[in-house]
């Protein structure tokens, strides 16, 4: 049974037939139906004293607000100025008429941020030195953080959400690929129009939203199914599945438009004796922390993750691994600095919460969120880096009220039947409580899960999950309204 404290009441804790609270509005909760679960702790944010709280130690889908806890132990591991490094190294210099015969090498520094024009940045700087041709090899080192075709297999393998990731990784591992029906055969558009970028047209339909799909990758490169029942024209943007390979063909490229001839790409190691001759460094971590979270880009998180865990406990294997060291850290911080916490039931299976595994209670996100209240992170309290109510379109241009503009600042979480919010509200008056809220349909999700790829993405599956998120949303904004008005 679902009894909400505070004034808001459900049909099932009151006896109303018709759904609705004192006032005579509808009751959010109770729209949510029978299964629904909430789940959440309010906590003075000085004292950790419980202010309002339910079902705080139930194990929840925490979706995209994992990011949060992610985002607060690489502050503290890597600290807020840390700057990723993508460098250029070479095992000789070039001669007088600016041939290398020697190796060049493209390393990867996990930039999460690193974009095509940091590319062609790093390829005129080397043009500068003077470098014109390289006759030996041209390597790509993607070896400081392990390597995946996607963030999450249970995902959709062609969501632009889901990409590949890896130490060397350009403008959010992604690429865009349009089509158009001609006269006699249809032309299609690969941009950028990397070789690697293989499409092929498939008979028959792969089912309402999937268009295009990856059909996994062959023994020389990654192939794409644009399907028989595609639309005559489209667009779509799609997750690249060797970000190592696509980074350093696309440096390759524009290296190749400045006058640099490389040779195509191979994956290795910088050999030993390897000197480096020119870097880009990205934005310092308290700057991409914050792009992060208020985009609540799943790649930017993995990469900040694994970088933070690989400094903690070396070279993790895989997302799982990198996941759990990096909690084992957090939870032993929280700890010495909070006192008992029981973090039973807590499992996360990457740092971006893309995962329909993953769970945490809404009591510790709440007791992490409290750890880094106090904090500084380069001057700035971690509520800087969060979303704002009324800024920006924030929450999906929900909260828009007085109370709430400028005291909640918060992350979101969105899967479908599962959502989350966690932050902080300020009372005016200098006092800061701390919240984690967390809502779900487990007999729904799990029956969404268990759909084939195909009904999975039928229309009516995909508006009734929608219908349900924007249900919960509503039942977000309602509870914590409540808190506003009230503390």
């Amino acid at each position: 049974m679902l009894c909400l404290a505070f004034g808001l009441l459900s049909a099932a804790c009151t006896g109303t037939p018709d759904n609705r609270v004192s006032g005579g509005e509808p009751d959010p909760i109770a729209a949510l139906g029978p299964g629904a679960v909430v789940s959440y702790a309010l906590l003075d944010g000085e004292t950790g004293a419980e202010i309002a709280a339910q079902a705080p130690d139930r194990p929840m889908i925490p979706a995209s607000t994992a990011k949060a806890a992610t985002m607060i132990a690489a502050l503290e591991l890597l600290g807020p100025d840390y700057r990723f490094a993508t460098r250029v190294l070479a095992t000789g210099t070039p001669d007088a008429g600016g041939v290398l015969t020697g190796d060049l090498i493209l390393k990867g520094g996990g930039d999460p941020l690193l974009g095509p024009q940091d590319l062609l940045g790093l390829a005129q700087r080397l043009h500068d030195l003077g470098l014109r041709r390289v006759t030996g090899r041209f390597l790509y080192d993607a070896s400081l953080l392990p390597e995946q075709p996607s963030i999450e297999p249970n995902q959709p393998a062609e969501a632009r959400y889901n990409p590949g990731i890896g130490a060397l990784a350009v403008d959010f591992n992604q690429w865009r690929l349009l089509w158009r029906d001609g006269e006699e055969v249809q032309q299609t558009q690969r941009l950028p129009p990397l070789t690697q970028f293989k499409v092929r047209r498939g008979p028959g339909a792969a089912g309402a939203g999937r268009e295009v799909t990856w059909d996994g990758r062959t023994a020389t490169d990654d192939t794409w199914r644009l399907a028989g029942h595609a639309p005559e024209t489209g667009d779509r943007f799609l997750p690249v599945k060797d970000p190592g390979q696509a980074t350093a063909a696309l440096f390759r490229r524009l290296a190749g438009q400045i006058g640099i001839a490389l040779p195509p790409p191979e994956a290795g190691t910088a050999p030993k004796g390897a000197a480096p001759v020119a870097q880009v460094l990205g934005l310092p971590l308290s700057e991409v922390v914050r792009l992060g979270l208020q985009h609540s880009n799943n790649l930017v998180a993995e990469l900040i993750g694994l970088t933070a865990a690989r400094l903690y406990k070396g070279r993790p294997e895989n997302l799982e691994t990198s996941a759990d060291a990096l909690s084992g850290w957090l939870h032993q911080a929280v700890t010495t600095r909070l006192g008992g916490m029981d973090w039973t039931g807590w499992r996360l299976l990457n740092h971006s919460g893309l995962s329909r595994e993953s769970r945490v209670t809404a009591a510790q996100m709440a007791a992490v969120l409290r750890f880094a209240q106090g904090r500084r992170y380069g001057g700035w309290p971690f509520a800087s880096f969060l979303p704002a109510a009324g800024f920006r379109r924030a929450f999906r241009d929900r909260f828009l009220t007085e109370d709430a503009v400028g005291r909640l600042w918060a992350k979101t979480g969105t899967m479908h039947y599962a959502k989350g919010l966690v932050g902080y509200l300020m009372d005016g008056t200098g006092r800061t409580r701390v919240f984690a809220l967390y809502i779900a349909d487990p007999a729904a999700r799990a029956a969404y899960d268990a759909l084939s790829d195909a009904d999975r993405d039928a229309p009516e599956e995909q508006m009734r999950a929608r219908a349900w998120i924007d249900a919960a949303e509503q039942a977000e904004e309602a509870i914590v309204s409540d808190w506003l008005k009230r503390f």
